[in-house]
Formats: structure tokens, C-alpha cells, sequence
């Protein structure tokens, strides 16, 4: 587990490197024993995901069981699936002593990540409370609902922010130049998407 020291120096990292402060990546020293420490992230999320998903649950936008299911599978295969993908493809790139750094630099990023995924819920409950809830027929030409679209792009635009958050982190800690920081992100957003988009799919049939 780490101590009190690193945790705090690794949060120092991800915010510089959110802020887009290339010397974030200084704070995390790459080895194995760090990378596997940097897991004991989860404790810090779960506050922040049981937080998600109550404002979910609590607005209607989602049923109790997909919030809940959504929530464990956020902490546990889509989180860890992208990571055992990274190590392939990273490693076949010929850049496999520089994994370390990437995935403790990643797993620590969960924080503001997550901080920001509560920016998104924010504002799509706003959007959704705007016009009425999740099941209204928006008047579109009022302004209430102009203020509502508005959010809900708003909203998009924090999830593709913290997208290019994921690969300013993934160019930094490769040195490999863009084309393995690109792949390795979009891979990471490619299986997020679709473990989200099965869960989204399969357990409306599944509890009924």
C-alpha cells in the first residue's frame, strides 16, 4: 500500500499533467512494485463512483441495477481489460520497459477522471431536469431547452477533454512519439464503450 507521501505526490502528477504540465509525469518513478501499488487508487474512487451513482439512480436517468452494474464494471474489467491490452500492444511496439509508468501514471488519473465523469453526470442531470425528465417531449424551440442541448454538449466535450487528457498522459510516459499514445487511448476508449454499450444493451433483458 502506499504511503501518505506518494499518494500525494501522485496526485500532484496527474493534476500537473491535467493542466497539460509535461513535468507531471516526473512524479511517478515507473517501476513494477510502484504500478501495482498505484491499484490501491480504488479506494480513493469508490466514494466518487457510489457518489455517480446515486445522483443517477436518484434522477431517474438510470435504473438502480444498470447504475450499480455500470459502477463495478467501471472498477473492475473495464478497468483492468484496457490495461492487459495496453501491455500487448506496447510491448510489441517495442516499448515495453516504459509500461510501468504508463499504467501507474493511468491508474492515478482514475481521480481526476472520475471527478470529471461527476462534472458530466452534473450537467446531464441538469439537461434531463431542464426538460422535464428522462421520458419528456422537449418543446425545441424554447429556451429552456436551447440551455438544456447546451449542457448535454457541454457534457461531451468533458468526455472527449479527459479522452485527450488520457493520451497527453499515454505520450508523456511512452516517449514513442503519437502514433502508440494514440492507439493504446483509443483502444482504452474502444473497450470502455463497448463494455459499457453491452452492459447498456443485455441487462434490460436480463432482469426482466
Amino acid at each position: 500500500m502506499p504511503d501518505i507521501t506518494e499518494v500525494l505526490r501522485s496526485l500532484w502528477g496527474v493534476w500537473r499533467l491535467l493542466l497539460l504540465d509535461r513535468r507531471g509525469i516526473q512524479a511517478f518513478d515507473g517501476t513494477r512494485a510502484t504500478g501495482l501499488r498505484s491499484f490501491w487508487v480504488a479506494l480513493l474512487l469508490l466514494p466518487i463512483l457510489a457518489l455517480g451513482t446515486t445522483v443517477l439512480v436518484a434522477s431517474g436517468i438510470e435504473s438502480a441495477a444498470l447504475a450499480v452494474v455500470e459502477a463495478l464494471a467501471g472498477i473492475t474489467v473495464a478497468w483492468l481489460l484496457p490495461l492487459l491490452v495496453m501491455y500487448g500492444v506496447v510491448k510489441w511496439y517495442g516499448r515495453g520497459e516504459r509500461y510501468w509508468l504508463l499504467l501507474t501514471a493511468l491508474n492515478w488519473s482514475q481521480v481526476p477522471q472520475e471527478l470529471l465523469g461527476l462534472l458530466r453526470i452534473g450537467l446531464l442531470v441538469a439537461a434531463v431536469s431542464l426538460i422535464g425528465g428522462p421520458d419528456a417531449v422537449p418543446d425545441r424551440t424554447s429556451t429552456t431547452f436551447l440551455v438544456a442541448a447546451l449542457m448535454a454538449n457541454l457534457e461531451r466535450v468533458i468526455y472527449y477533454a479527459a479522452i485527450f487528457y488520457e493520451g497527453f498522459i499515454a505520450w508523456n510516459a511512452l516517449e514513442s512519439g503519437l502514433a502508440l499514445p494514440i492507439a493504446v487511448t483509443l483502444l482504452d476508449a474502444v473497450i470502455t464503450e463497448g463494455i459499457s454499450y453491452g452492459i447498456d444493451q443485455f441487462l434490460p433483458t436480463l432482469t426482466t
